[in-house]
């Protein structure tokens, strides 16, 4: 896998800067018409997962909603947990450590012949949201979820991309493997390359 940032996403240029894309992954707090922008303008799938300042009724014409669902793609499976630490009483795309947990059991059980396996129970976790202690920050608001080392632990997808924290490329790190999982902060934006190889099918 290799990957590489690509300028000029929401721009008349989008379609020859990332031509060959084959799939658009949303990590929250991008709004609904940049990124039915860009999936039209690159007639791609996009799966999207909402953010923490998303409004409660995120729809993004053209879009698959993911979060808190597995879905396919492109032969890819995608599991989508949007949503951010709680840090105000109000806001439907805000958890507890608690109910993250429990989003998070509820898609894992269903999983569980794979997972007991030892197989990938999907290929790549997308959430707004990181890990606990892996690229999050220490205020309540960018607090990641220990609920998501535990499913990585469990469900050993190759790849998981979330965003959430504005870094600095080259002055904070954005890409971690825990376990046998490439974390990767995306923001602004990435271009992964997929090995195909790593679509299973079952």
């Amino acid at each position: 896998m290799s990957d590489r940032v690509v300028p000029f996403i929401h721009s008349q240029r989008v379609a020859d800067t990332m031509a060959g894309v084959d799939l658009v992954l949303g990590c929250g707090d991008l709004p609904a018409g940049y990124l039915e922008y860009v999936l039209t303008a690159l007639n791609v799938p996009l799966a999207y997962v909402p953010g923490n300042h998303d409004p409660d009724d995120l729809h993004v014409p053209g879009g698959t909603d993911a979060d808190g669902r597995l879905v396919r793609l492109r032969g890819i499976r995608i599991l989508g947990l949007g949503g951010s630490m709680r840090y105000k009483p109000e806001g439907r795309h805000q958890y507890t450590e608690a109910e993250m947990t429990a989003k998070v059991m509820r898609k894992l059980i269903p999983l569980m012949p794979l997972i007991l396996l030892g197989r990938p129970a999907f290929d790549i976790l997308v959430t707004h949201s990181p890990p606990r202690e892996i690229h999050d920050g220490e205020d309540p608001a960018h607090r990641g979820f220990r609920a998501f080392r535990q499913l990585l632990s469990w469900a050993k997808p190759p790849l998981m991309v979330h965003g959430h924290l504005h870094a600095v490329r080259n002055l904070e790190t954005t890409e971690t493997m825990y376990a046998s999982t490439r974390v990767v902060n995306v923001f602004p934006y990435r271009l992964i390359d997929w090995d195909p190889g790593r679509a299973l099918d079952g």
